[in-house]
């Protein structure tokens, strides 16, 4: 099944795009979604999707096919199975990113199969759960963004601070008790007293090697099925049911004439 969507990001086109090509950023975003490791151009995770009391978790792998910075266009590849159970989902998902000035759009085509208990759904459920998660997902990018931003200014501001205190102590004025201060060894040295034992240096110890880990997935907001689909199932229902009804009546109504006419 193929489906789109679209949401909006509040910040330029350039911005938008170094973001969005940002695995660890974007993962974060995603409801129910877990990154677990990067390995070259692979990225590896897992998907959760309830349905009611159930939860369902895929696992599976991703990758960056293309990327082309002149149409502003992104396709991925990815592919998942569940942890456990037989069912599957594939999906070739391509994202398009629009100049608005201020902010972009992104347009998604999503290209889906899947198999195992969320494929009953059908194609209009799944595409009312994908503009949920794609809600959410926009939501959730949107505040990545502006704490990102405010986190920045904050650092910038902080730096300064520091560079100015760097530059105010390495001018030290020169008093003249300073000035006479290193003569005090020597007139150690002359009294005969016994010159105090050097503390030993302590090597500095090297700095450590960060390593940047992979960034902690939010809380479990995974999308629950039955929560979304309840509304459209309800509608569908709505009529299948009065119909039901209706045939019971007219049966009901049917066999009692039967009745009657057995009587006479």
């Amino acid at each position: 099944m193929e489906l789109d969507h679209d949401f909006t990001v509040p910040v330029p086109v350039d911005q938008a795009w170094s973001v969005l090509l940002d695995v660890e950023r974007v993962a974060a975003c995603m409801p129910g979604a877990t990154l677990d490791s990067i390995e070259g151009e692979e990225f590896k995770g897992r998907m959760k999707v309830k349905v009611g009391a159930m939860t369902i978790t895929y696992r599976g792998s991703a990758r960056i096919v293309s990327a082309d910075e002149s149409s502003r266009t992104v396709t991925m590849e990815a592919s998942a199975k569940e942890a456990r159970g037989s069912g599957t989902a594939a999906a070739t998902v391509q994202a398009k990113l629009i100049d608005e000035g201020d902010t972009t759009r992104v347009t998604v085509h999503t290209k889906l199969n899947v198999t195992g208990r969320p494929a009953q759904f059908g194609r209009n459920i799944l595409a009312e759960v994908g503009s949920k998660i794609i809600s959410r997902f926009a939501k959730a990018l949107e505040e990545e963004l502006e704490s990102s931003g405010t986190e920045s200014s904050g650092a910038g501001a902080e730096g300064a601070a520091e560079t100015e205190a760097e530059s105010g102590a390495s001018v030290t004025e020169i008093t003249p008790e300073s000035a006479a201060a290193p003569a005090a060894p020597e007139a150690a040295e002359a009294s005969g007293a016994p010159e105090a034992p050097a503390e030993p240096q302590t090597a500095a110890a090297p700095a450590a090697k960060r390593e940047r880990p992979l960034r902690v997935a939010r809380e479990d907001d995974a999308i629950d099925l039955l929560e979304v689909a309840g509304p459209s199932v309800a509608k569908r229902a709505v009529p299948a049911v009065g119909g039901l009804v209706g045939l019971l009546v007219v049966f009901r109504l049917l066999t009692r004439r039967r009745r009657g006419r057995k009587k006479r």
